[in-house]
């Protein structure tokens, strides 16, 4: 069986999280859903080459994306290498990429994330894992 793409959606938002996995869906991709950071690091850590990109809010309890997106940055993973990260938000102060590339993010989305912008950075990033 061929490889699919995967995407892990951390996101505090139950109906954001909900209308990203359907758009998502459209595609194909597996989507695995965590509510906060420190749920998206545990499961990103029980499975830590499964995923081709993960989307990130920035702004929620707990864990925020920022510091969740410090903690997957930081892990060794074997072999090495850097799974896209995404932030969303809704925050202005963020919608640069020189910002989002300082907080060792690739890029970001604006919310609402429009169905055509979210599968052209499904395109762009995500890689088969």
């Amino acid at each position: 069986m061929a490889d699919r793409k995967k995407v892990l959606l951390v996101e505090d938002d139950e109906f954001t999280r909900f209308m990203m996995k359907e758009i998502i869906g459209t595609l194909g991709v597996v989507v695995t859903l965590a509510k906060d950071g420190k749920e998206g690091c545990e499961t990103l850590a029980d499975d830590p080459d499964g995923y081709g990109l993960i989307l990130m809010d920035l702004h929620m309890p707990g864990m925020s994306g920022i510091d969740a997106t410090d903690h997957i940055r930081s892990l060794e993973m074997d072999p090495p290498r850097e799974v896209p990260i995404i932030a969303v938000t809704a925050d202005v102060n963020y919608h640069d990429d020189a910002r989002v590339e300082k907080l060792g993010m690739n890029g970001y989305a604006s919310k609402p994330v429009s169905p055509g912008n979210l599968l052209k950075l499904i395109d762009r990033y995500c890689v088969a894992a």
